[in-house]
């Protein structure tokens, strides 16, 4: 691979990104409209489980913030998929910009997204609503990035593996929903039923909450919760392959919509 080419696929992509935020800038503010009205019950959820000192926010904003951050896997989706209805996606190809470059450039915008929106609604939580981390501030740094590494290729694999736009986006609200609620975004996993605590644990986003509530709410550090590091790291690479082995396998195709 040639760093030049994936770079100008980078800032072609960040460009076009930059160029209409709208939908960014909306699913960093809806998080932080949202959260008011769901702090108080939660602050009597975790003071139930133990945690005196909790405010809601605990709970509330690494939810939001990961339900959201499903909902960003749009802008992946229409990414990739605005080339085929452009007619753009077999031109780069041909001309000295390679297929696996195309799709490096466009992973890194794709993961840039994500790491932005999780990091800016928990950024701007921590000044309105009090979110403090009371444990390690650089393993939570490391779940959040990793989380982010995740969602992109799950994010990229719907892409690879569906044949249109509104399939993956139909996908990936429906999947996302599900995703999000059963890790434990809106309710504790602690609440669900034995079936569902079961089936959360094939969730990247229960292992992303389960880490983030032992860093803020029980001081935890790497040790803590580096099995659900690993999980998440793992997840990261089984998505990673299937993607590119869909991609290789069925490629998108010119006028695809």
């Amino acid at each position: 691979m040639k760093i030049k080419q994936i770079l100008a696929v980078i800032k072609l992509n960040s460009r076009l990104q930059l160029s209409n935020p709208a939908v960014q800038f909306i699913m960093v503010l809806i998080p932080l409209i949202m959260a008011p009205f769901m702090l108080p019950a939660a602050k009597n959820q975790l003071v139930a489980e133990g945690y005196l000192a909790a405010n809601g926010s605990e709970q509330v904003i690494p939810g939001l913030a990961i339900l959201f951050s499903f909902f960003s896997i749009q802008l992946i989706i229409q990414m990739f998929f605005d080339e085929t209805n452009w007619n753009t996606w077999e031109r780069q190809q041909i001309s000295a910009t390679s297929l696996t470059e195309i799709i490096t450039g466009k992973v890194f915008v794709s993961y840039l997204i994500q790491l932005f929106q999780l990091t800016v609604v928990i950024l701007i939580s921590s000044l309105l609503f009090k979110f403090c981390i009371n444990g390690s501030w650089v393993t939570f740094s490391i779940v959040i990035i990793s989380f982010a590494a995740t969602l992109t290729f799950f994010g990229i694999l719907l892409v690879s593996w569906t044949k249109s736009a509104s399939v993956a986006l139909a996908l990936s609200n429906l999947l996302g929903i599900l995703m999000a609620g059963l890790g434990g975004s809106l309710s504790p996993v602690s609440t669900f039923p034995n079936w569902a605590k079961a089936l959360a644990k094939i969730d990247p986003a229960y292992w992303a909450l389960t880490a983030i509530k032992k860093i803020s709410l029980d001081r935890g550090n790497f040790n803590t919760v580096s099995h659900c590091l690993i999980v998440l790291w793992s997840m990261t690479i089984i998505f990673c392959l299937a993607s590119l082995l869909g991609f290789y396998h069925r490629p998108l195709k010119e006028g695809n919509n």
